[in-house]
């Protein structure tokens, strides 16, 4: 086979390859597929909680949250260790400046470090944002909830001083 067919064949396939990739994409926006959420309390895309790390050093995600009748803010210095409808607990590190939980998973709760203040914004499904600061300088580790209608983003974060 010479090199020019070898090409074509090559390309040919990439061609079919991709237009069968779109057409799948395609046919799952016409049905109106979505990714469902892993979560083991579950969440529509859009209504999952996610955690966002926009501060300069490392944040950690935690998958389920223990506590019943708490809301988005809201804190234990109580590590959480259930399981969730099957799903047990987990952790996701979230690296600085952009790491996140993903999207489509209903990840409930983040750790504040001990020894550190972390400035936080919620921003919530059809409600007002707000801003929280979580001092634990000189404390334990604090966990904070994020509902299942919002984003956590840690904004800043340090241990001299609270941002």
């Amino acid at each position: 086979m010479h090199v020019k067919d070898m090409m074509a064949q090559r390309f040919g396939t990439g061609r079919v390859r991709s237009l069968v990739v779109v057409g799948a994409l395609g046919a799952a926006a016409v049905l109106g597929a979505a990714p469902t959420a892993q979560a083991g309390t579950g969440c529509t895309l859009g209504l999952c909680s996610t955690t966002v790390n926009d501060s300069a050093y490392g944040v950690t995600a935690v998958f389920n949250w223990c506590r019943a009748d708490d809301s988005t803010g809201d804190s234990t210095a109580t590590e959480p260790r259930c399981s969730s409808d099957g799903v047990s607990q987990k952790t996701m590190n979230l690296t600085a400046r952009g790491g996140h939980t993903p999207y489509n998973q209903d990840w409930d709760a983040f750790r504040v470090d001990a020894g550190w203040c972390y400035k936080v914004k919620f921003v919530r499904t059809g409600q007002r944002d707000f801003t929280r600061t979580y001092d634990r300088r000189g404390k334990t580790a604090l966990w904070v909830k994020v509902g299942d209608n919002a984003d956590a983003h840690v904004q800043d974060q340090g241990t001299a001083s609270c941002p």
